[in-house]
C-alpha cells in the first residue's frame, strides 16, 4: 500500500521529466557540444544576427499594434452594448483564428502583387506603364508580414479583452460621469486601464505565436530566428548551430513570458463585493451600422476573403485537388493529432487528479515541467526533440552492431514517434490548463464526502471527478487536435520521409507558389479549426 502511494507521485514526475527533457537536451548541444559544422553559428554570429533580431522585433512590434487596432474596438463594443447581432458578431470575430497566417500571406501576396489583379486593373484604368509610375503598398515587407500575422492573431487579445470588459461594473463609469467625463476619456482613462492584465496576457500570446511563426515569414523571405533556425539545420547540417540559436530565441520567449508575470504583479485592482457586471447599452441606427461596418471590414480581411478564394481555388482545380494523396495525408493527420491528443488529456488527467489528491510541492513542479512546452516554439522544439532521440538511435545502433545484429535505422527520430513527442510536448499544456480549470470548481467537500463513505481514491475519480470534468476534458482533447492539425514548423522538421501532414502538404504548395492545388486541404484544416470556436460558441455565455 505505501509503495503504490509513493508510486504515482514518482510516475507523475517522471513524466514531466519525460517531457521537459529535450530542453535540457537542447542547452547541453547549445553550450557544452559542437559539431563539424558548428562554424555557422559563429558566422552568423558575425555577419546576420543583428538582421535576424531587428527582423523578429520589427514583427513582432508591428503585429502587436495590427492586432491591437483589430482587436478593442470590437472586444468593447460586443462587452459594452447592445445591438443587432451581436451574438452571431462575438463569436464571428474569432473565425480568423482558423486560418493559419501563411494561406491568407498567399492569398493576398497573389492578389497585390505587382502581377495581381488590383495592381493590373489600376494600370489599365490609369495608364501607368512601370512602378515608378505609382505607389502601392508592398505585401512582401515586414509591414505585409505583420499585417498577415495580426489578422490571424488578433483574436487572442479580442476574446481576453471582451472577457475582461464585460467583468466590470459600472460604478466607476458613473463615478466619473458626475465629474464631468465623457464616453471617450472614460474608456481611455478607466475602461481600458482596468483591462491591461487581459490586454497584457493577449500580447504576450500574440508576441509568441509571432516569433513561434516559421510559414509567413519564410514565404516573404524574411529573415528571422525562427527560419535561422531551419537554415541551420536543413540547409548548412549543423545541429549544434541550431541549438544555439534555438536557446538564443528561447531565452526571448522566456524573456518576454517574465516581463509579462511580472507587469501583472505591480498591477492591483480592488473590485467592491456585490457590485453589478456591466450592463449593456444600447445603440442608434448609426452606431449599429459603424459597429458593423469596421467588425465585417476586419472579418472580411481576416476571413472571409481568403475563404472565398480558397473555394473558387477548389472549384477550379478541383481535379489537381482531389488527389489520393489529400486523403492520405488527411488520415497521416487526423491519426497522429488524435493520438497526440487522447495521450495529452490522459497524461493531464493523470497529473491534476494526482495533485488533486496530494497536494504537494512536487506534483505543482510536475505540472509546471508538463506545462512549460507551449511557450516554445515549434522550431526549436523540434531542435531539442532532434538532440536526445538522434543520441537514442545512435546508442541503438551501436548496440545492435556489439550484438551482430542489423541495424532498425533511425527508429525515434526518423519516425512518427519524434512528431508525435513533439504534439505532447508543445500542447500538453492546452489539457493542463483546461483539467486545472475544471478542477478548481468542484468543491473538496464531495471528496471528503465520499472519504467518509469508505471510497477510494480510485473510486472518487472514477464516480465524481470524472463526470463532472468530462465537458472540460472534451474540450481539451479537440482543442489540443487542432493545434495538431495546424502545426507546421515542428512537422517539416520531423516529420519522416514521404510524410505529410495537412500542415506540411499545404504549405509545401504555397511555397512553390501552388497553393490553389491544396485548396481543398487548407479548407479542410480551417473547418475543422472551426470546431471548437463553435463549441464555445454554444457552451459559454457573455457574462
Amino acid at each position: 500500500m505505501a509503495q503504490s502511494k509513493k508510486l504515482l507521485p514518482c510516475l507523475t514526475l517522471g513524466i514531466s521529466l519525460v517531457l521537459f527533457t529535450p530542453i535540457i537536451a537542447l542547452v547541453y548541444q547549445g553550450f557544452f557540444s559542437s559539431d563539424e559544422n558548428d562554424h555557422t553559428f559563429s558566422n552568423i554570429l558575425d555577419t546576420v544576427v543583428w538582421q535576424y533580431l531587428y527582423n523578429s522585433f520589427t514583427v513582432v512590434s508591428l503585429t502587436l499594434i495590427f492586432a491591437c487596432l483589430f482587436a478593442i474596438a470590437p472586444a468593447w463594443w460586443c462587452a459594452r452594448y447592445e445591438f443587432k447581432g451581436r451574438r452571431f458578431l462575438q463569436w464571428a470575430m474569432v473565425f480568423p483564428l482558423a486560418i493559419p497566417a501563411y494561406i491568407s500571406a498567399y492569398i493576398y501576396t497573389k492578389t497585390l502583387d505587382y502581377a495581381g489583379p488590383i495592381q493590373s486593373t489600376l494600370r489599365d484604368w490609369f495608364d501607368w506603364q512601370s512602378p515608378d509610375d505609382y505607389w502601392f503598398f508592398d505585401i512582401r515587407s515586414l509591414a505585409g508580414a505583420s499585417l498577415m500575422l495580426a489578422l490571424a492573431l488578433y483574436p487572442y487579445i479580442y476574446l481576453l479583452l471582451r472577457f475582461g470588459f464585460a467583468k466590470q461594473s459600472d460604478h466607476l463609469d458613473h463615478a466619473a460621469r458626475l465629474l464631468g467625463a465623457n464616453s471617450k476619456q472614460v474608456f481611455f482613462n478607466i475602461r481600458l486601464p482596468m483591462a491591461r492584465p487581459a490586454l497584457a496576457v493577449g500580447c504576450t500570446l500574440v508576441a509568441m505565436e509571432t516569433l513561434a511563426d516559421f510559414g509567413t515569414v519564410h514565404l516573404f523571405s524574411i529573415s528571422t530566428l525562427t527560419t535561422a533556425i531551419y537554415d541551420s539545420w536543413l540547409v548548412y547540417g549543423s545541429l549544434s548551430g541550431a541549438a544555439k540559436l534555438s536557446c538564443l530565441l528561447l531565452a526571448f520567449i522566456l524573456g518576454l513570458s517574465f516581463l509579462e508575470r511580472q507587469q501583472r504583479k505591480t498591477q492591483k485592482q480592488f473590485e467592491p463585493r456585490g457590485q453589478q457586471p456591466l450592463q449593456r447599452l444600447p445603440v442608434t441606427r448609426t452606431k449599429n451600422m459603424s459597429i458593423w461596418l469596421v467588425c465585417m471590414s476586419i472579418l472580411a480581411l481576416g476571413f472571409v476573403i481568403p475563404v472565398l478564394h480558397l473555394v473558387d481555388y477548389a472549384f477550379t482545380y478541383f481535379k489537381q485537388n482531389w488527389q489520393a494523396d489529400l486523403f492520405s495525408h488527411s488520415q497521416n493527420t487526423f491519426v497522429l493529432a488524435a493520438l497526440a491528443a487522447l495521450i495529452c488529456m490522459v497524461v493531464a488527467l493523470l497529473l491534476n487528479a494526482q495533485l488533486r489528491f496530494t497536494t504537494s510541492k512536487l506534483n505543482q513542479v510536475a505540472i509546471s515541467l508538463g506545462s512549460l512546452g507551449y511557450a516554445i516554439p515549434g522550431t526549436v522544439l523540434a531542435i531539442a526533440i532532434l538532440i536526445p532521440l538522434g543520441a537514442l538511435d545512435l546508442g541503438l545502433h551501436e548496440l545492435m552492431t556489439w550484438a551482430g545484429q542489423d541495424s532498425l535505422g533511425l527508429l525515434f527520430s526518423g519516425s512518427g514517434f519524434a512528431l508525435l513527442l513533439a504534439f505532447m510536448i508543445r500542447f500538453i499544456a492546452i489539457a493542463n490548463g483546461s483539467l486545472h480549470s475544471s478542477y478548481q470548481q468542484i468543491s473538496p467537500n464531495l471528496d471528503l464526502a465520499a472519504s467518509t463513505l469508505g471510497k477510494r481514491k480510485f473510486e472518487v475519480f472514477r464516480w465524481i471527478h470524472v463526470p463532472l470534468i468530462r465537458p472540460m476534458a472534451i474540450a481539451a482533447f479537440l482543442l489540443v487536435f487542432i493545434e495538431c492539425v495546424k502545426e507546421l514548423p515542428a512537422a517539416l522538421l520531423l516529420r519522416p520521409f514521404d510524410f505529410e501532414t495537412l500542415s506540411t502538404y499545404v504549405y509545401q504548395h504555397a511555397s512553390d507558389d501552388q497553393l490553389e492545388h491544396a485548396a481543398l486541404a487548407s479548407l479542410l484544416i480551417i473547418v475543422v479549426s472551426l470546431l471548437p470556436i463553435a463549441l464555445l460558441s454554444r457552451t459559454q455565455r457573455m457574462p
